[in-house]
């Protein structure tokens, strides 16, 4: 066999395995319509549902469940999702939910983020996404002027709140210029919440 060859083979071979997880035309139609009526019943049920479920679930459901090459059917796993993973604990997209973390289930938020899935844009870079970077700068300079920042003032969207706070704390460190042999005599003041 030639140099390579048996790589190019694998792939191949691999490639074949791969298209399976690629649904057709059909297919998709049908998973996206399943997963819309899941979606509807859920956002008219939202009023009559508590901010927060005690129902542990069943914890066998998931930790017992079986791994395998065989595809479950999607109502199944909407069941299992529903029961399991929706139900219990706190519902973040009730109205009742008045915390911060996570946020509330805002539909024109999740049809955004399901645009962003479906596209897989990266954003962290500008040569691999100028236009969600210039969105982002967009909304971030938005932000900052609803707050009354200066227009040099810049930032970025993360992914959530222990990011966000490990950024905090890192610019706190560079601004006041911290080094490593200073770590040990820095102090941290923390609310009580922390």
């Amino acid at each position: 066999m030639a140099p390579g060859g048996f790589v190019r083979a694998k792939i191949r071979q691999y490639e074949k395995t791969a298209r399976l997880l690629e649904p057709n035309v059909r297919q998709r139609a049908l998973l996206a319509e399943e997963t819309g009526r899941y979606c509807q019943r859920f956002l008219e049920q939202l009023g009559d549902r508590p901010a927060y479920e005690p129902n542990q679930g069943n914890p066998d459901a998931l930790l017992k469940m079986s791994i395998d090459d065989e595809p479950l059917a999607l109502d199944k796993l909407l069941n299992l999702f529903d029961n399991e993973i929706r139900k219990p604990g706190i519902n973040p997209a009730s109205g009742g939910h008045l915390g911060y973390i996570p946020g509330g289930g805002i539909f024109h938020a999740a049809l955004g983020d399901y645009l962003a899935d479906i596209t897989n844009k990266y954003a962290g870079v500008y040569f691999a996404s100028p236009g969600a970077v210039r969105l982002e700068r967009r909304l971030t300079n938005w932000m900052a002027n609803l707050i009354g920042y200066p227009d040099t003032a810049a930032g970025d969207l993360t992914s959530g709140g222990s990011i966000a706070n490990l950024m905090g704390i890192v610019a706190a460190r560079d601004a006041y210029e911290l080094k490593a042999s200073r770590v040990k005599k820095a102090v941290i003041y923390l609310t009580g919440q922390a």
